[in-house]
């Protein structure tokens, strides 16, 4: 069963008030709009109707994501109330920001849309059904947006344009997305994304980091958040950890003994880089051999805290050694070698 995400914009008050004779600064009433719906052909009468009259099956369901504006509103709830008396079950969400004003629309309103996009595909996923995006109301920059999130969380995205005749799947696609730069800045984008930051304080923390996260950022009135783009990419990166929680990891006696005798800050770094362990992604960009070691070292890198370790045929995680560079671990155990044979003891790494 289908859930569509529907962004909504405002061709549906446009094209009544034409057909309507309606002034253009005058909405029309509840049953103008209703009666307009009910007898004008889906094709003619919005965006949305065309679109939906193509991908509509029954037992879908709808979700109409619309503008923080009257205008918008009043699209949503009119297509909500249309499609509900036509037997689907149908809502309505606001997107936070997103207004007409350039400056708010830009920096603020397609983040916003990008965040509620997620949101509902993961409350949609939660209650078993399947998200689908139907991006061909609203502004192009949407469309771009809601087409982006589609990419990243493996979902079609559907368009039609009023000079097509047929809608346009562009379908979840094969690619691998490389999360390196996020697992590797994980700390500053977590920072940026807790809260708007002073534009001063992270260009001093953006000081000798990648030049390639300015990309994820933009600045509003002094203060710089993520960017709709570093919003989409960051959840994505969360959702990949949180997919792979349930892969296991097992930690050799002597890993164990490590982790066990480090302090609580230390450990916590350890936590953070088996959890990337797990993702395979992750795992298979972000490893490398080292010396006369047959484990391989994750992450690859200048990297503070390295796992020693291989996967078995079955699968499994084994992590060998855990090291870090400030106190020489990780240059002592390349100078030994690590070797998978001399490691038979593992017991299963439970967080914490």
């Amino acid at each position: 069963m289908r859930t569509i995400l529907t962004t909504v914009g405002t061709s549906l008050l446009s094209n009544a008030r034409r057909d309507l004779s309606l002034p253009h600064n005058e909405l029309p009433s509840e049953q103008q709009v209703a009666h307009y719906l009910k007898l004008t052909p889906p094709e003619k009468a919005s965006a949305e109707t065309n679109s939906l009259s193509r991908l509509l099956s029954e037992g879908d369901g709808i979700i109409f994501l619309h503008s923080q504006t009257e205008e918008g509103q009043f699209c949503a709830t009119a297509l909500k109330r249309h499609y509900e008396s036509s037997g689907y079950h149908a809502s309505h969400v606001e997107v936070p920001y997103l207004v007409y004003a350039e400056s708010r629309f830009k920096m603020l309103g397609l983040r916003s849309l990008v965040a509620k996009l997620i949101e509902l595909i993961r409350e949609v996923r939660k209650q078993g059904r399947e998200p689908q995006i139907n991006a061909t109301g609203g502004f192009k920059a949407e469309i771009a947006y809601a087409t982006l999130v589609g990419l990243l969380f493996d979902l079609p995205v559907f368009y039609i344009h009023e000079a097509f005749r047929d809608i346009i799947e562009m379908p979840p696609t094969p690619i691998g997305w490389d999360y390196s730069l996020l697992a590797e800045q994980e700390d500053f984008l977590e920072w940026v994304y807790e809260e708007e930051r002073l534009t001063s304080e992270v260009e001093e923390r953006l000081r000798h980091r990648p030049s390639e996260l300015r990309l994820l950022l933009t600045e509003v009135d002094n203060k710089t958040i993520l960017a709709p783009t570093g919003e989409a990419f960051w959840e994505a990166y969360l959702d990949r950890l949180r997919e792979s929680q349930s892969v296991p990891v097992y930690l050799s006696a002597r890993a164990k003994s490590s982790y066990n005798s480090a302090e609580a800050t230390i450990r916590a770094l350890f936590d953070r880089t088996i959890a990337k362990l797990r993702v395979r992604d992750l795992r298979i960009n972000g490893s490398d051999r080292v010396g006369n070691c047959d484990c391989l070292v994750f992450p690859k890198g200048h990297r503070t805290e390295r796992l020693f370790y291989y996967e078995t045929e079955a699968g499994e995680i084994r992590v060998c050694e855990l090291a870090r560079h400030s106190d020489q671990s990780y240059e002592r155990l390349i100078e030994k070698g690590v070797q998978r044979s001399d490691y038979d003891d593992f017991t299963i790494w439970m967080e914490g």
